[in-house]
């Protein structure tokens, strides 16, 4: 054989390696969301565990509060932190395993004291997991040309079958279990996360410098992406905590009620299975477009206290509003932050998020007051507000983008 054969054979059988590898990568990556979303179900009973031990409604309350102020405190410079050593897969695991183990203590039935000084704890170290998942998972579609979203559509598949096994698994054990059985579903991130490669194999710049916040704050695209992102996603406040309400006051059986819920999910496992392959080579700020625009349609929908064939309309429009707009921002971050800087993106990302979210379901109940119509009617103003600042200007990507440019689905282009 001569050399150019001996090179050829070489190059296939790189090539084949590499696709073994992408293969077996996004498998393990699909893995790590189906272990990490499969306890969200179970968190839905929290309040009812909480009052099986003794805390009131106030208390309650106030400790369904601590993780929403927390993660505004905490996720962005831990995420940065990690993401600058190149430790986002071993934190994964071990924030995983040190949740477990902080959660088992509320077995204990501890009194109100210990209840706030154990859910702040947890708080402190559970929320970093969601972020650094998916900043992995930036990181895994970058260096392996994946699809995010046939890799994140497992997380929703997961939530799906966590909220049918939930109530199925509380109700042979007892609501006072519920803290072991959360600890036992959150050792299955961890145990996916130490299958994977380490950072370091999913790219060769992760002795870049950097990793901080201020180095992304140049890129006013990828900003402007963000806080459109937060916005859109804000905007589902009014129907988050008062849908179900509405819905029962027009005589919708909470059957229904359960049903219309099961399929705004089935619209998102259906978007983020096809969204990435449909936009294709396209700006991915038009999907946050898209989903800021169809979260307008689906609140003046909502405005107008429809009946049931424009209610079941308006929760498939769940997969462009939700799906469209993680979906959208997920590949922006792909595409303009380099590697290196992915968790301090996604840190960025999740308290920007977090913060819109606070304040648009804190005003829900003050909207609420002024009337249906009002309340939703403000929420598709806040929508396309997030429109505006999605919407792509001129032909530039970002700062980043002439040495890192990258199509939809994570492949170099």
């Amino acid at each position: 054989m001569d050399a150019r054969h001996g090179d050829l054979a070489a190059k296939v059988g790189g090539s084949g390696r590499h696709e073994g590898d992408s293969g077996r990568l996004g498998l393990g990556v699909s893995g790590l969301y189906l272990a990490l979303y499969i306890h969200y179900g179970f968190f839905a009973f929290l309040p009812l565990w909480l009052k099986a031990t003794g805390a009131s409604p106030e208390e309650i309350g106030i400790l369904l509060a601590i993780p929403l102020v927390l993660r505004l405190l905490t996720v962005a410079p831990f995420s940065a932190f990690v993401g600058r050593r190149g430790w986002v897969r071993n934190a994964i695991a071990y924030t995983s395993l040190a949740s477990a183990a902080i959660v088992l203590l509320l077995l204990g039935e501890p009194d109100h004291a210990g209840r706030i000084v154990i859910v702040i704890l947890f708080s402190i170290v559970w929320d970093q997991i969601p972020v650094l998942t998916d900043a992995y998972a930036v990181m895994a579609v970058r260096s392996r040309s994946l699809d995010f979203g046939r890799l994140r559509v497992w997380g929703s598949i997961a939530v799906v079958a966590s909220n049918a096994a939930a109530g199925w698994a509380i109700g042979i054990a007892g609501i006072k279990m519920l803290p072991l059985m959360i600890a036992v579903l959150l050792i299955a991130p961890a145990m996916v996360a130490f299958l994977l490669p380490t950072d370091r194999k999913l790219s060769a710049v992760d002795d870049a410098a950097g990793g901080r916040w201020r180095d992304l704050i140049g890129d006013r695209g990828l900003i402007l992406a963000m806080v459109a992102a937060s916005l859109i996603m804000g905007s589902h406040g009014v129907l988050t905590s008062f849908g179900a309400i509405q819905w029962e006051s027009q005589g919708i059986s909470t059957t229904t009620i359960g049903l219309l819920q099961a399929l705004a999910v089935a619209a998102e496992i259906g978007a983020f299975w096809f969204g990435a392959k449909l936009l294709g080579n396209r700006d991915p700020r038009l999907l946050i477009v898209a989903g800021a625009i169809a979260g307008a349609l689906r609140w003046a929908i909502m405005a107008a206290s429809p009946g049931l064939p424009l209610l079941v309309f308006g929760q498939l429009l769940n997969g462009i509003t939700a799906t469209g707009t993680i979906l959208g921002i997920m590949l922006v971050i792909a595409q303009r932050v380099p590697t290196h800087l992915s968790a301090t993106a996604q840190g960025m990302n999740a308290v920007l998020l977090g913060l819109v979210l606070a304040v648009a379901t804190a005003g829900s109940g003050l909207l609420w007051s002024y009337g249906l119509a009002v309340a939703y009617l403000a929420m598709s103003v806040l929508a396309l507000l997030g429109a505006l600042c999605a919407w792509p200007r001129g032909a530039g990507f970002g700062k980043h983008d002439s040495t890192d440019m990258l199509s939809t689905s994570g492949a170099e282009g």
